[in-house]
């Protein structure tokens, strides 16, 4: 092998290495948002609080670099309005759901629940775009759903002073709308707008929902005060989601979507560690099982969907919720 050679495989490794790097940093990182958003539960902030701040956070440090890289963030057509009217509102969807499945269930669990979006993405486009499955698929979707009834049944669901029922059904709902925003986001080719416009104008609009829900529901923002509380919601808002988001492209420029979604599985298993670490929650065999269930089949799925090059690709988008 020649010097020019080995020079060029030891940078493609050096990429590679980084790439994992990145995608590791991303999911572990988003996998704290139960962290925070239960701490300030505790301390008071209702769920419209608490994503009224992470979006708005969020939105504000993404404009702030647009306007440095000098990135236009006009919407240049109706057809880009009323795609991120759309898209933003089924993100909201999404967080304001998973954030009751933090607050009524295991948050580990939940933020496994919600991980099985590629899964619900796979059925849904076998049952209402006529995409054909092979038995690797059908088996993986088989495994994932025993993996939830495993999860629904066992004692480590169960936190005090939950609702099981309710946070189940908001999680899985957060999975369905999150698989239904990246099935639209495909379908109507919203994914070709400009990342940083597009990301920016999520962020806003979900923001500008969650407070005027706030005011609707509630009659007022509740104004922060105290440094945890702002810790919590810079954690929230920087770490779990800019950060997060930020590392995640820079792993899909780097190793590609697919192997970005597969180590989105740290997102969970950090969900679930933290969770026992600091939370109080418990984990037994039935749950162990039924979440290794729902990240090995996933990751089949994903790693599938890419062999059979259909014309849905598995290059399945970073969670920023």
């Amino acid at each position: 092998m020649s010097s020019i050679e080995h020079r060029y495989h030891q940078k493609r490794r050096r990429i590679r290495l980084n790439g994992i790097f990145y995608a590791a940093i991303s999911s572990a990182s988003f996998g704290f948002s139960p962290l925070f958003s239960l701490a300030l539960i505790a301390a008071g902030l209702t769920n419209f609080d608490i994503l009224s701040y992470r979006w708005g956070i969020a939105a504000l440090v993404l404009m702030t670099y647009a306007f440095f890289k000098k990135k236009t963030l006009r919407l240049g057509s109706f057809d880009e309005v009323w795609k991120v009217v759309l898209l933003s509102a089924l993100r909201a969807i999404t967080s304001i759901t998973l954030l009751i499945g933090y607050a009524n269930i295991s948050s580990g669990i939940a933020a496994t629940i919600n991980f099985m979006y590629p899964v619900i993405v796979a059925i849904c486009m076998m049952i209402f775009f006529g995409e054909k499955k092979g038995v690797v698929d059908i088996i993986s979707i088989g495994a994932s759903i025993f993996g939830v009834y495993l999860l629904a049944s066992g004692d480590s669901i169960v936190v005090e002073g939950g609702n099981t029922g309710l946070g189940l059904a908001c999680s899985i709902i957060s999975a369905f709308s999150f698989a239904a925003y990246y099935i639209i986001m495909k379908q109507v080719k919203a994914d070709k707008i400009e990342v940083v416009k597009f990301t920016t104008w999520i962020m806003m609009l979900s923001a500008l929902y969650f407070i005027a829900c706030a005011f609707i529901f509630e009659g007022s923002l509740t104004l922060v005060t105290g440094g945890w509380n702002w810790m919590n919601i810079l954690g929230l808002g920087l770490w779990a989601t800019m950060v997060s988001s930020i590392t995640g492209v820079k792993a899909i420029r780097r190793i590609g979507p697919t192997q970005t979604s597969i180590l989105g599985a740290l997102q969970p298993v950090t969900a679930v560690g933290l969770g026992v670490l600091f939370l109080g929650e418990h984990l037994y065999m039935r749950s162990v099982i039924g979440v290794a269930l729902i990240l090995i089949s996933v990751s089949v799925v994903v790693m599938h969907q890419k062999k059979i090059r259909s014309r849905f690709t598995a290059s399945y988008p970073i969670q920023v919720f």
